[in-house]
């Protein structure tokens, strides 16, 4: 099944697996990948070394595309965001705050970049 969602993030099937904080971690994000949907590690239960090291283990894990899910309302945003670049993520999906904030940052890196939108409001 090809579509808009499976072609922009090279996936087998237009389903995306959620990052829910505690719940999504390297494991669950690459079998999510390993299975054809797109993968997200949930960043916003994560230290930044955490981050970094769940991102390597996915890196292992799989060779199938996966993002990360970043809530914006954190004080060390920018040093999460480094090293999302640094680790070289190419999908990220921000949450919890203003996607002007940090969309064109990240695009300027050569990175998709979704916002979660839980509401209208």
């Amino acid at each position: 099944m090809s579509n808009r969602i499976t072609e922009l993030f090279k996936i087998k099937y237009p389903i995306i697996q959620a990052g829910m904080i505690w719940n999504s971690g390297w494991r669950l994000a690459s079998a999510a990948s390993n299975s054809g949907i797109l993968g997200l590690l949930g960043a916003g239960s994560m230290y930044p070394e955490v981050l970094r090291e769940h991102i390597q283990k996915c890196k292992k894990a799989t060779n199938k595309p996966f993002g990360v899910n970043v809530p914006m309302l954190y004080p060390n945003i920018q040093e999460i965001m480094d090293i999302i670049v640094e680790e070289g993520v190419k999908i990220v999906f921000t949450s919890a705050g203003n996607p002007k904030t940090w969309t064109s940052w990240l695009q300027d890196r050569g990175i998709i970049v979704v916002h979660v939108v839980s509401s209208v409001k």
